[in-house]
């Protein structure tokens, strides 16, 4: 087993409360969001709107239309590791915990869009696979967010790093964990590549 791998491994384990907390926080924010938009199915179309206006969804259905697993894998693994690193892993270098909270927004904005509503809704059976995968992957990020906060913004008494080594020891932590972060992603992409373009056809 590689360095990096065995180390994002042992600080999972380590931290393990830390991560347990983390899935259950975000599981029950998108299981409580999707039974409320299933319960008020306007909100879905309205946050999609919100989306389309922001998001390049028209590209996002080229992708998959080409109907070639490779590029469409490539894109999603590509969009996928920007929100992670960009999104939840760096800010959290600069605002505490802020990766952390992102996750837990990203949850709910899932819960609302991914809720199985309207005549494709049975596409979420083969999807679900793709969620459960990607969703470790951020979920791992955004532990790492939380522990840069901690050992950054919040050492333990008595703590003699330097803040520059405080840095980069979390950034360490989070480079390890993205050993496991980057081939869920990938597993994901490749899933979901294949899902769409093949299977779903089959539940619609």
């Amino acid at each position: 087993m590689s360095t990096p791998l065995r180390h994002a491994l042992v600080l999972v384990r380590w931290h393990r409360a830390e991560f347990i907390v983390i899935n259950a926080a975000f599981f029950s924010l998108f299981a409580a969001t999707m039974t409320v938009t299933l319960l008020i199915p306007e909100i879905q179309p309205a946050i999609l709107n919100i989306f389309s206006g922001i998001v390049r969804t028209d590209l996002a259905a080229q992708v998959y239309l080409s109907g070639s697993v490779l590029y469409a894998a490539s894109a999603t693994l590509a969009v996928n590791l920007g929100i992670a690193v960009l999104l939840i892993s760096i800010p959290s270098f600069f605002i505490p915990f802020f990766g952390t909270a992102f996750a837990m927004v990203f949850a709910v904005t899932y819960g609302v869009t991914l809720a199985p509503i309207g005549p494709h809704a049975a596409a979420m059976i083969p999807h679900s696979i793709t969620v459960l995968i990607e969703f470790q992957a951020y979920i791992i990020a955004a532990l790492g967010a939380y522990l840069t906060g901690r050992a950054i913004f919040l050492p333990v008494a008595g703590e003699k790093r330097s803040v520059g080594k405080r840095y980069a020891a979390a950034a360490a932590h989070v480079l390890s964990l993205y050993a496991l972060v980057v081939p869920l992603l990938l597993l994901g992409a490749v899933y979901e590549a294949f899902e769409i373009i093949y299977l779903v056809r089959y539940f619609i």
